[in-house]
């Protein structure tokens, strides 16, 4: 053997031998950095505007770090919500997008299996309340929102795909209320029982995200309609227990949003009477005792801290 090709052979096993330390250092790259939550966002053609929220509201990085479970709403979910291109998103101040997208995001790594039966609190990463309920067949849902995909596994957590961007509360069932333009009637009545008969107020005005109600929320027109309740001197003259029973018969236990109801009786809150509840479609009407017909729900799924407020167009007689 000539010393010419045993230098060539001796050249050609260090390249080999560099090959191989590179392709397993690449392996052990690989290994070693997995995806992030953020990673995974950033590559999923349908997180497109959450990748834009993200970006905007400067959380990318608190998306890789720690352990952390998302809730991802898809670019059909951010349409939906009338935030369908990114000129709309930047039409909000950085700060309400961070806590917008924070709110999708719990601390810690949460397993769809892990999420308990029933309805739950959570405290999200921006401080706020949401609501999860995983029903009896294992349908799970976070506020009005129903997860489409679970248990997507990265490297700092999980993500579960969800068809509703969630809303954060700004404060309870009587803020709500109160601040409600449309709920002035509403408002009027609640302080005319106040005094009388505090328990409708401190069931709405109340902190604790462990005691939760679901109202079903007349507004004025409804009010206006009423042949008893018509006007605000109506309602201030009105006799304060029957008036109390009457708004008593519109609050549920629980939180239960628009999607999660099903037709059949329901047991209000503080009265002990039952409503009955039908839904056509997408179409969710309530009728009480003595109505002749059915009110159904213009707005649904106002989210407070202690439960939820759907409006309806009459007020429910028991």
């Amino acid at each position: 053997m000539t010393k010419s090709f045993s230098l060539f052979l001796s050249q050609l096993s260090v390249v080999v031998l560099l090959v191989m330390l590179l392709g397993c250092q690449k392996r052990d790259d690989a290994v070693a950095s997995p995806q992030t939550i953020t990673d995974r966002v950033l590559e999923d053609s349908q997180f497109g505007l959450f990748r834009i929220a993200m970006a905007y509201g400067g959380v990318s990085d608190a998306l890789k770090a720690g352990n952390l479970t998302l809730f991802a709403p898809t670019d059909a979910a951010f349409q939906a919500a009338g935030l369908s291109t990114e000129a709309s998103i930047r039409a909000m101040s950085k700060d309400q997008v961070r806590s917008l997208v924070m709110y999708h995001v719990l601390n810690g790594r949460v397993a769809a299996a892990a999420i308990p039966s029933g309805s739950n609190s959570v405290v999200t990463s921006s401080s706020a309340i949401a609501f999860v309920n995983k029903t009896t067949d294992g349908t799970i849902y976070i506020n009005s929102a129903k997860l489409t995909q679970t248990d997507i596994s990265t490297a700092n957590g999980y993500i579960h795909i969800i068809d509703r961007v969630l809303i954060p509360a700004t404060g309870n069932l009587l803020t709500a209320i109160q601040a409600n333009p449309n709920l002035t009637f509403l408002s009027a009545a609640i302080k005319r029982i106040a005094t009388s008969n505090p328990t409708l107020l401190s069931t709405l005005d109340n902190a604790s995200a462990t005691n939760t109600a679901t109202l079903f929320a007349p507004n004025d027109a409804a009010f206006k309609a009423d042949k008893v309740y018509y006007s605000l001197a109506a309602i201030e003259s009105a006799n304060s227990q029957t008036l109390a029973n009457t708004l008593f018969y519109h609050v549920l236990p629980g939180v239960t949003f628009s999607n999660q109801f099903q037709s059949g009786t329901v047991s209000t809150m503080l009265s002990g009477n039952k409503v009955t509840v039908i839904v056509t479609g997408t179409q969710i009407s309530v009728k009480g005792n003595k109505n002749t017909t059915a009110a159904f729900v213009k707005q649904a799924d106002i989210t407070a801290t202690n439960g939820v407020i759907h409006i309806i167009d009459q007020v429910l007689q028991p």
